[in-house]
Order: C-alpha cells, then sequence, then structure tokens
C-alpha cells in the first residue's frame, strides 16, 4: 500500500510539473515578443520598407526567432516619426538619416544599424539662373522641405567644401522651409533661387518646369558612396529585443537589395498596394537611377563623416562627445552581415561581408 501510495503521489507530481509546463508554454506563447516597424505612403524611396512588408521579409526573419512584426504608419499631419519614436509607438524604422541627427543629439532614443540607399535629393535652379554649381551660391535664397531636412545637411557640408559659409558666425545663403509639393512652385515663381528636393517630388518639378540640376547626391563625388537613408532601431528595443533588431534589419537589407536587382516589380508592388501613386514607367525609372545597395559599414562611414563636418558648421554642438556621439548613434548588431545582394534569376539572397570604401561588389 505504501509503495502504490508513493508510486500515486509520484504521479501526482509528474501530472503537476507537466500542466505547470504547459501554462508556462502558453503564457509565453501569448506574450510573444512584436517589433512595431514604422511606414509611410507616397514615398517612393521607402520601396524598401514596402517590400519587406508585402514579400514578408519582416515576418519571415522575425518568425524565424519566434516573433512578429506590427506595422505602425506616420501620416502627413500627425504625430511625426520622432514623436512616435519617443512615445514608445515605434520600435524600428527606415529614414533620412540626416533628418534626425540634431534629434539624437537632444536626446531621441535610436540607433542607426544599416545605410539602406543613396541619392534621392536633388538642387534645381530656373533654366534662367545664372547659378551653375554649388560654387555659385554665395548670397542664395534655398527653398527645403524643412530647416532640419537632409537637404539643408547636406547642402552646408557641400557648400563648406567650397568656401562658404554656413555657420551662425559667418552665414552667406539663406534656407527657407515650404511644403514638399510648393518647392517647384516657389522656384519657377522667383521666391528663391534655389530648392533643395527628394524624389519623386524632385524630378517632377524639374520635368513641369524645366528646371536646371544643379547637384544631384546620387552621382556627386562627395555624395556618391554617402546613403541617405539608413535602418534605426530603438534603444529600447536594442535592450529588451536585440534579436528582434537584428531580424529587421536582416529583412531591410534584402528588401533593399530586391529593388536594386528589381526596380521595376518594387514599383509595380508599390502602386498595386497603393503605397505610392504615380506612373510605372516613371516610378521604375526613378528606383533604378537610385543605388539601393545595403551596406552597415558604409552606413556608418556615413554618419560618421557627417556628424563630423556637421559639428563643424555648429550644427551639432561644440560640446558633443562627437566620438561618443558616433559610437552610440550607429552600432553593429550581432547576427547581421555587412549586407546582402539578390540574385533574380536564382530568386536567392547572398550576404556580404567585410568593410566595405565603395559600392563595387
Amino acid at each position: 500500500m505504501k509503495k502504490s501510495l508513493l508510486m500515486g503521489m509520484a504521479l501526482v507530481s509528474f501530472l503537476s510539473f507537466t500542466a505547470c509546463n504547459k501554462k508556462q508554454a502558453a503564457s509565453s506563447d501569448s506574450a510573444q515578443k512584436v517589433v512595431r516597424i514604422n511606414f509611410q505612403t507616397g514615398t517612393l524611396c521607402a520601396a524598401p520598407v514596402h517590400v519587406a512588408m508585402k514579400m514578408g521579409l519582416f515576418e519571415e526573419e522575425l518568425a524565424a526567432i519566434g516573433q512578429k512584426a506590427e506595422y505602425v504608419q506616420v501620416v502627413e499631419g500627425g504625430a511625426t516619426l520622432a514623436e512616435m519614436i519617443a512615445s514608445g509607438k515605434v520600435d524600428a524604422g527606415y529614414g533620412l538619416y540626416a533628418t534626425q541627427m540634431q534629434a539624437i543629439e537632444n536626446g531621441l532614443p535610436i540607433s542607426y544599424t544599416s545605410g539602406i540607399h543613396v541619392g534621392c535629393t536633388k538642387y534645381y535652379v530656373r533654366a534662367d539662373s545664372n547659378i551653375y554649381s554649388a560654387k555659385d551660391l554665395r548670397g542664395a535664397k534655398i527653398g527645403v522641405p524643412g530647416l532640419a531636412d537632409s537637404s539643408v545637411m547636406n547642402l552646408k557640408r557641400k557648400l563648406m567644401d567650397e568656401g562658404i559659409g554656413v555657420t551662425a558666425e559667418n552665414n552667406e545663403v539663406e534656407f527657407l522651409a515650404y511644403a514638399s509639393a510648393d518647392l517647384a512652385i516657389a522656384l519657377n515663381n522667383g521666391a528663391v533661387d534655389v530648392i533643395g528636393a527628394h524624389d519623386p517630388i524632385a524630378t517632377k518639378g524639374e520635368r513641369a518646369y524645366n528646371f536646371r540640376k544643379i547637384l544631384d547626391t546620387g552621382i556627386d563625388e562627395k555624395f556618391v558612396n554617402e546613403y541617405c537613408c539608413q535602418q534605426f532601431v530603438t534603444h529600447k528595443l536594442l535592450r529588451e529585443n536585440p534579436e528582434g533588431a537584428a531580424a529587421v534589419t536582416r529583412a531591410l537589407q534584402k528588401a533593399s537589395a530586391f529593388v536594386e536587382a528589381e526596380p521595376r516589380l518594387a514599383a509595380q508592388l508599390q502602386i498595386e498596394n497603393n503605397l505610392v501613386a504615380g506612373d510605372l514607367d516613371f516610378n521604375a525609372e526613378l528606383l533604378e537611377e537610385l543605388n539601393f545597395i545595403p551596406s552597415r559599414s558604409l552606413g556608418k562611414k556615413t554618419f560618421d563623416k557627417a556628424a563630423r563636418q556637421l559639428q563643424e558648421a555648429g550644427i551639432l554642438k561644440s560640446s558633443t562627445d562627437i566620438e561618443k556621439f558616433i559610437a552610440q548613434s550607429y552600432i553593429e548588431l550581432f547576427g547581421v552581415p555587412d549586407g546582402y545582394t539578390y540574385d533574380k534569376e536564382t530568386k536567392t539572397y547572398k550576404e556580404i561581408n567585410g568593410e566595405r570604401t565603395s559600392f563595387s561588389l
């Protein structure tokens, strides 16, 4: 009887332990980690985010580590991306890195993890203008989408190279903010001498008004190996879920490589899913012009060069420890390659590793 009683007690203990484990597993499943990824519509060069969403790349990378993706839209006229990050509504995303540099210095809790694409910012004058390059911009009025926009940061860096003052103590140009849709009208009406704009608005304005291009970050010697748009993750995600941060970075790198190889398919995906309006031929042409070869190493080099020059220009504070700022603002995640390429014949991705000095693969 004692033996039977002991065996019965052991069985009860085993069943209780098994039930407890099942409850814990169920609890763990219900608390599956979610990474909230920002996206916006109407932006052609956001093609990698759109591709990663609609082709399931975010879901695939996150599912492999037992996690899932949610998408948070940045709506024009609503909360800004910085506000959504600060309020904890976004964990990861993608955008113009230079636009956020001052915000990062002031405490915006994000770090960049990979460069995604090069060259979507262009600068124009009217056809009858006597301005032919950045060297001629001393005394010019320059229309831009915002005073903290990357179009301002890039041009200030270029003007510094040309010996034109851009600091508070010696400012030889004037930047004026306009809504993106109004930039071409402002230039055509003579309210400004130059505009800096991002595609597709830039090229649409050029063709509609016969503007003359004086600077293109996609082909200019200074910017041709520098990214304009980069992947970021929040510090909260890095602390609590570094595996998720790595997964979304890999997914966006793959999506970028896909856009590089298949610009027309990417443009078609954007139009069919109502993510970007426009003509397929026009959109595909612009995507094909842009460089969508992802690179973590070149992304960091871009950030490093820009940060140092913008501190020299007085845009970043002189008191900021620039080495620490760069180290904290651009990180290397475990499990993330330098980038990927996509073979459209075999429909496969190949990892690219090692430091890169240019986009030659």
